[in-house]
């Protein structure tokens, strides 16, 4: 499908606020709300909008979240078929890719308490330690989400918190199905909601706003299919020496600045800094890593360049 730049504008503005409504996209964007319909509704059957997530900061709901990077020994694709199906049957697997790089695979799960995350950590090895030549399990205590400004650069880049290690809030049942319904489909109807939690309208919208103000709902997202759009996702692991922590931040606002920075990760036995982004090709990475190298030269000591190229799953909640 070829994009012309109402398209581009138009997936800018769903990757800013997949909830907002038609009308409102259609004024910005300048075409008329029934043209934006139908733009959305072929970007859906090109398969290049897979799906509109809300963004929950689940730190906020009493999770740990962790990170499990694998890298295979001698697998043979029945065992690796076997080992993809153990985790994906697991219902506090959040996030899985499949990598080209150092690493084979990557995975994010969610869990209640550290001893669960323990648990489900023994069992892993005792099923499959034998397959696995080198392994990475650590704790995240904060994932930033930056907009997509490579769709369509704006003013000023927005940045919210896709996770984070914080105080638990309360949330009732009713909190929790809105959440649920949200995280499948951040474009349903405060109609829908209300029949679907068996509440009033009035209710859902006072729902959702204290969801927010409380920042447990921090954004509203859509969900592309890369390769799709053209572009590739690649994590980005740098191993710092000789730096100062005003050097540190000078760098991150190097990179928080970049438009095709996309997500920052903070990580409890991971590396010195840990980012993903996503470019048209690796022509383009080798441009971003060179300009990194050549402005910050004397605080790399290594970085490590993974290429996500199959995702099995992503889900916030």
């Amino acid at each position: 499908m070829k994009l012309d730049l109402k398209d581009y504008k138009l997936l800018s503005e769903l990757d800013s606020n997949s909830r907002q409504p038609m009308q409102q996209i259609a004024k910005k964007i300048g075409l008329s709300k029934d043209a934006v319909n139908y733009r959305i509704n072929k970007l859906q059957e090109a398969g290049i909008i897979k799906s509109f997530n809300a963004v929950i900061n689940s730190g906020k709901l009493g999770y740990y979240g962790a990170r499990l990077l694998i890298k295979f020994y001698y697998l043979s694709p029945q065992k690796e078929k076997e080992i993809l199906d153990y985790l994906l049957s697991n219902p506090h697997l959040k996030w899985m890719v499949s990598v080209e790089g150092k690493w084979d695979l990557n995975t994010w799960f969610l869990y209640k308490s550290i001893s669960e995350l323990n648990q489900f950590y023994q069992e892993f090895l005792t099923l499959y330690r034998d397959f696995m030549e080198e392994k990475n399990f650590s704790l995240y205590t904060k994932i930033d989400y930056y907009s997509r400004d490579y769709l369509h650069q704006t003013k000023k880049r927005e940045k919210i918190s896709a996770y984070a290690l914080d105080k638990e809030e309360a949330v009732d049942s009713t909190d929790q199905l809105i959440l649920g319904e949200l995280t499948k489909n951040s474009r349903i109807t405060i109609l829908e909601l209300s029949k679907k939690a068996k509440v009033t309208p009035k209710t859902v919208i006072k729902k959702i706003r204290g969801l927010e103000s409380r920042k447990i709902i921090t954004g509203y997202k859509i969900e592309f299919d890369l390769e799709k759009l053209g572009f590739q996702y690649y994590k980005i692991h740098l191993t710092l020496a000789n730096s100062t922590s005003q050097q540190i931040k000078q760098l991150q606002s190097f990179l928080h600045q970049h438009p095709h920075f996309i997500y920052e990760d903070f990580v409890l036995g991971g590396y010195d800094l840990e980012f993903e982004v996503q470019f048209k090709d690796s022509k383009e990475l080798r441009l971003f890593i060179d300009q990194i190298r050549e402005k910050f030269s004397n605080m790399i000591r290594d970085y490590e360049i993974l290429h996500y190229y199959k995702e099995y799953k992503l889900k916030f909640l």
